[in-house]
């Protein structure tokens, strides 16, 4: 067997708040031992005598640690840096929802890039769902649905951000769609079909600043009330149009199972809720004609963000059955409800 060389990243035994999520990271990056130690000795240079710890939810491309109680340091590989454009926007449009970011050094034998940014208070939804069954409860949800209505509702008024040019998604939606309706297995394909046909009214919407990845590890909620306090990960960030994120109301209203997603048992009154909540947060929804974009929006969002397969950073290749199963599943529960709605418009 081949002994790794000092330069091949191996598990720290000795440094237990690092976990298996973080050796991903440094593998996946090309990093080495001696890069790891380099956050480590950054972090400890910065924040002299402050206790800090892993976050117990790390995003694909980034290294995410808790400094204290308010603190949050970030590594990043250069191919993802964040857009400081865009991630001052999100402040701007969300208010606190939104962590205020900067950043702060590049380290200089990795050329990882560092940011700080303020924690926002709670936990993630994800995490919560692993450790109580809290979240299920149908207070608990209702008043995730009317909060994260809120914060929908926030970018109708205030997320039409001109100066921020369009990005991956929002500059190919109709050859994304072109491809997915010629490349998705046949069941889906109608749908894609349907919205490509009409996205003249998916267009008019207002095209506002949309949080590119509202999945539970991003959603962090106050974890007894059910509180939405904020999103995270805000990289994938751009301009698309209203409604278009309105898949994450999917992921707040059910999760994965060993057989498939599943809904909560009360999502059909928890979809009400959100639905009408945000219609007295956005009176203009109240119009059918506008209410039928956004839910076309919405399906678009799910079509987008299920439909086009994550490799390693690229989101360039229709998923596939057999592949991709995790998408494939969600594209189940979340296109049924796509036709459903159609047929009730």
């Amino acid at each position: 067997m081949a002994v790794p060389s000092s330069d091949v990243v191996a598990p720290l035994p000795d440094l237990p708040s690092f976990e298996s999520s973080v050796d991903d990271f440094f593998i996946r990056s090309g990093l080495t031992l001696q890069d790891r130690l380099d956050c480590c000795s950054f972090i400890d240079g910065l924040y002299p005598g402050k206790s800090w710890l892993i976050a117990p939810c790390q995003g694909y491309c980034s290294l995410t640690v808790f400094v204290g109680d308010d603190d949050v340091v970030q590594f990043r590989p250069g191919n993802y840096r964040l857009d400081i454009q865009i991630v001052e926007a999100a402040r701007e449009v969300y208010g606190s929802f939104a962590p205020d970011t900067r950043h702060i050094a590049t380290l200089p034998k990795s050329g990882l890039l560092v940011y700080c940014m303020n924690k926002i208070p709670g936990v993630s939804l994800k995490h919560i769902r692993e450790i109580s069954t809290m979240a299920d409860g149908v207070e608990y949800q209702a008043r995730l649905c009317v909060d994260f209505a809120s914060f929908v509702s926030r970018s109708w008024y205030l997320g039409s951000i001109t100066s921020i040019p369009l990005g991956i998604v929002g500059s190919s939606i109709t050859s994304r769609l072109e491809s997915l309706s010629a490349e998705l297995p046949a069941r889906f394909r109608p749908v894609a079909e349907q919205t490509l046909s009409q996205m003249t009214l998916i267009e008019a919407l207002p095209w506002v600043l949309t949080h590119g990845d509202i999945l539970p590890g991003n959603i962090i909620v106050e974890p007894s009330s059910g509180q939405l306090c904020g999103l995270v990960d805000w990289a994938e960030a751009e301009r698309l149009p209203f409604g278009i994120c309105l898949y994450g109301l999917e992921e707040i209203l059910g999760g994965p199972t060993a057989s498939g997603f599943r809904y909560h048992f009360h999502a059909t009154n928890l979809r009400s809720i959100f639905w009408n909540e945000l219609k007295k947060q956005v009176p203009e929804l109240l119009q059918a004609p506008v209410m039928r974009a956004v839910k076309l929006a919405r399906d678009l969002g799910v079509l987008l963000w299920y439909g086009i397969a994550f490799d390693n950073g690229a989101i360039n290749r229709v998923i596939q059955e057999g592949r991709d199963a995790e998408e494939i599943r969600k594209l189940d529960a979340f296109l049924e409800l796509c036709v459903v709605d159609a047929e009730n418009l």
